[in-house]
């Protein structure tokens, strides 16, 4: 929003400054420059911003240094990052049962998994909603994307390594105890690239059983076409809020059960999903 009021502004001072200097123009030309300007402005104010980012980034992020906790500062720039990567992907991203996420208490939220997109597109719909993710700790290494997911508190999960992964769930309940942040993880632990959804990890659910808060069950559909339709076609991307599994449930049931619960929500939403996607596409034949 503030680079498209900057290069507003820019495009009007330039329509200002023609007009100031004498020159004759009808009001055609003047909504050509302003067209042009405006474009200038808006592509270029992207292309500074980009580049202000990655020096930063490089000049003043240390992994080495431990993250305490989320910092506002830079979960201010992933929200601004991941408008912007939805803009140019061409992702028309609609979202769904916002009415659901509690308001009161921090959450466990999870996904079903089917792109790297997924998380720049929660983020991108959920702007008022503090969350961090848990991810594969080969994202964090990657340059520059793994220094920011690093400010922001995303937390590295080996699977592998019972080891660091205690140590992942008790720093995940830790930043939801100190209501730092909500926490954010994809259960099915990768990627799923077929059709049906992975086994839910029964593990992802402990983060929500230490700390005692409940668990919101979203379900993405569509992220992985967005590779494949761009640039030439839009992909309408959807996330539906499905349901919430209330904290005393997850309390009281061991979290394979919450997993299955979970899980369960998830597909069935999708299923929905895409019965309705059939239909739509064979009303219009």
């Amino acid at each position: 929003m503030l680079l498209k009021i900057f290069a507003a502004i820019g495009a009007g001072g330039s329509v200002l400054h023609t007009l100031i200097a004498g020159q004759t123009v009808n009001a055609l030309e003047t909504t050509g420059i302003l067209l042009l300007r405006f474009l200038e402005y808006f592509f270029g104010a992207h292309i500074a911003y980009a580049l202000v980012m990655l020096l930063s980034t490089e000049l003043f992020i240390r992994k080495s240094k431990p993250q305490e906790k989320p910092s506002k500062f830079w979960l201010w720039h992933l929200h601004a990052v991941a408008d912007l990567l939805c803009f140019y992907a061409r992702a028309d991203v609609s979202i769904t049962g916002t009415e659901l996420i509690p308001k009161d208490t921090r959450y466990l939220m999870v996904a079903n998994h089917r792109s790297l997109a997924d998380p720049v597109v929660m983020v991108h719909k959920m702007p008022k909603e503090e969350l961090t993710f848990v991810s594969k700790p080969g994202n964090l290494k990657i340059p520059i994307i793994g220094k920011v997911m690093h400010k922001c508190g995303c937390l590295p999960l080996d699977r592998e390594n019972n080891r660091e992964a205690l140590k992942t769930v008790k720093a995940a309940t830790e930043y939801i105890d100190k209501d730092y942040a909500s926490v954010v993880i994809y259960p099915e632990g990768t990627r799923s690239k077929q059709e049906d959804m992975l086994p839910f990890h029964a593990g992802s659910f402990k983060i929500a059983q230490r700390a005692n808060v409940p668990v919101v069950c979203v379900a993405l559909r569509n992220t992985d076409r967005v590779v494949h339709n761009f640039p030439l076609k839009k992909t309408n991307i959807y996330i539906d809020i499905v349901g919430v599994i209330d904290a005393e449930y997850v309390k009281e049931h061991k979290t394979k059960e919450t997993a299955a619960l979970a899980q369960g929500m998830i597909e069935e939403k999708l299923r929905e999903g895409e019965t309705g996607e059939k239909e739509d596409a064979a009303a219009k034949c």
